[in-house]
């Protein structure tokens, strides 16, 4: 593609420099309703007037936090104070501090509190992505916990990381507002958290005073918004994405992710006759510590416009990162293949492809909206040795400089994903591909017929699974010998089976809400039978038992309805096909 090459060829690392240096230099305190991040969102529109995108600065306002102070004391069985930064969105202490025992307990998963009593007491966890942050702190609350310390991952560095505990994703609805662990927290470096955890271990009763305050209040923000018209021929729009608030200085995470939107949307600009679809551009806000607000509000202010119009949804976070070495695609299941083919004819090498969860102002999944979300990555050697640091130990503190950022990498990135993007706005007929995604349903699905077939009945699940994938293999079969008249019932049908298969089979909550930030249901091969083993050890007589299996039920019928659905769409489609 001669076009293609032409663009791929003016990525310039000065242009992506220029913005980096922006940021950190003149707002790099960008947390969400800073005068930084006001600033620095005046910036971002003012670079896409320049390139003669529609912009508006949005404001709105979210549920926000503002951590203040922290301090750690270790009473007994050792006196010591230990250095500490307060997390977002947690309870506050006495402002003379509060004492609590301390509890080990590793990952703070479900599993990691068994035969542990923990209520009134603080937690000590393992920071990692099993289950994330947020999901820690719900899961604490949930035990009964006063609150919890954040021990950092790395190694021996000295540093903490900024973090949040409000697992509640975007803003707050009176349903889910008790959602928001009501818990003190505070994170520690590594090496602190691992003499607590040595004192725990121990036997002796670990005493701690802990001060921790931070606030909790709603505040407008800003968030930009561009809209680059392509040339007219679809009405169909890509949603290119990075969020724009970080933590202090936050380069990687998250200036080197806004100046790969900017450099991609500088160059569509130049372009934007060859360009078949519109390209939104958008700056997330509250990602950092309003957990998603930015992405939630916006879907839930042009759900109509997301469900019939838009395509993909790309989020560009924390690209250049220095010392990556093997480029990492996380897509939905129907866009992987198309995105591994990118990478490959750009620059070859070893890629790690993986289905897309839940994670990361990925809020676009009830609504069924396609993602994807790329970058080169550390090696799983490196991210083991750092005790599960995928961005790098120094993700979320001080040290995120400007020395954690590669122009090199950066360049990768930012040419990949423009690729990606050129490719998708200028499809005549979207490069979806469901082969793999009913195989692997089908596969999840017989497992739960194996583990609770006996007691759940899913033989008309499978019936519809089984005829929805013939219908659509059918029509994707079919679009190589289609006129180009049809493209438009074909997209249009593949969108909506993106909309009903990504609501059942990836989330919990349903299209409508949101789960809850790393929930831990979402990490089951299918949400909505998270429970189903759960039947196999629970009498049947039992109120648990019928409360499960009930509940399992009901989720049953939600799938099937949307396989039924797929299927009545499949039939109006092959008739004008």
């Amino acid at each position: 593609m001669e076009v293609l090459e032409k663009m791929l060829s003016e990525v310039s690392r000065g242009e992506m420099d220029k913005t980096v240096r922006w940021m950190v230099e003149n707002t790099p305190y960008r947390l969400a309703g800073s005068e930084d991040e006001r600033r620095a969102s005046e910036y971002v529109c003012q670079r896409m007037r320049e390139y003669g995108l529609e912009v508006e600065n949005e404001e709105f306002y979210t549920y926000n936090s503002d951590p203040q102070y922290s301090k750690v004391e270790v009473l007994s069985p050792e006196p010591m104070v230990i250095e500490s930064l307060p997390c977002a969105h947690i309870k506050s202490t006495d402002p003379r501090g509060e004492e609590f025992d301390l509890v080990y307990v590793g990952t703070g998963s479900y599993e990691a509190y068994e035969g542990l009593d923990v209520r009134g007491k603080m937690v000590l966890v393992e920071v990692s992505y099993a289950p994330p942050v947020p999901e820690k702190g719900r899961i604490a609350c949930e035990m009964g916990a006063a609150g919890m310390i954040c021990m950092n991952w790395g190694n021996d560095e000295e540093v903490i990381c900024h973090r949040g505990l409000k697992a509640v994703w975007g803003n707050p609805t009176e349903e889910t507002f008790p959602d928001i662990p009501d818990i003190i927290g505070v994170g520690i470096t590594r090496l602190s958290g691992l003499r607590l955890k040595e004192l725990c271990l121990s036997g002796a009763p670990v005493r701690l005073r802990i001060t921790a305050v931070a606030t909790r209040t709603w505040s407008k923000v800003h968030q930009p918004k561009g809209i680059l018209r392509g040339n007219g021929t679809s009405d169909e729009f890509l949603l290119v994405c990075s969020h724009l608030d970080a933590w202090k200085p936050g380069v990687t995470c998250n200036a080197t992710g806004n100046s790969t939107a900017l450099e991609i949307c500088r160059i569509f600009s130049k372009y934007r006759d060859k360009l078949d679809r519109d390209v939104y551009f958008v700056f997330w806000n509250g990602h950092e510590i309003a957990e998603a607000a930015g992405s939630t509000w916006f879907v839930d202010k042009y759900w109509d416009l997301l469900t019939k119009k838009c395509v993909c949804y790309m989020h560009i976070d924390s690209t250049g990162v220095s010392q990556t070495k093997i480029f990492e695609i996380k897509a939905s299941d129907e866009l992987l293949g198309f995105s591994e083919e990118n990478v490959t004819e750009l620059i070859g090498g070893e890629i790690r492809a993986m289905a897309l969860k839940k994670i990361g102002d990925q809020s676009f999944m009830g609504i069924g909206v396609p993602s994807v979300t790329q970058r080169m990555s550390f090696t799983q050697e490196d991210m083991d040795r750092a005790h599960g640091a995928t961005l790098g130990w120094w993700n979320h503190t001080k040290e995120d400089g400007i020395d954690k950022c590669d122009l090199a990498i950066l360049e990768t990135d930012t040419r990949v994903t423009l690729a990606l993007l050129f490719k998708l706005a200028s499809a005549k007929w979207l490069p979806y591909d469901f082969t793999g995604k009913f195989r692997a349903i089908e596969a999840r699905v017989d497992k739960i017929e194996e583990i609770c077939g006996e007691k759940l009945d899913l033989l008309a699940l499978q019936a519809n699974l089984r005829e929805a994938r013939e219908h659509i293999l059918d029509i994707q079969s079919r679009r190589a010998g289609c006129s180009a008249d049809k493209a438009g019932y074909y997209n249009r049908f593949m969108k909506n089976v993106c909309h009903l298969l990504t609501d059942v089979f990836q989330t919990y909550a349903g299209k409508y809400e949101q789960d809850s930030y790393g929930y831990t249901k979402l990490s089951s091969p299918i949400p909505l039978f998270a429970d189903a083993e759960r039947l196999n050890g629970l009498p049947e007589d039992s109120m648990e038992y019928g409360m499960v299996l009930t509940q399992l039920i009901k989720n049953r019928n939600r799938i099937s309805d949307a396989l039924y659905q797929i299927c009545e769409l499949a039939r109006l489609t092959e008739l004008v096909l």
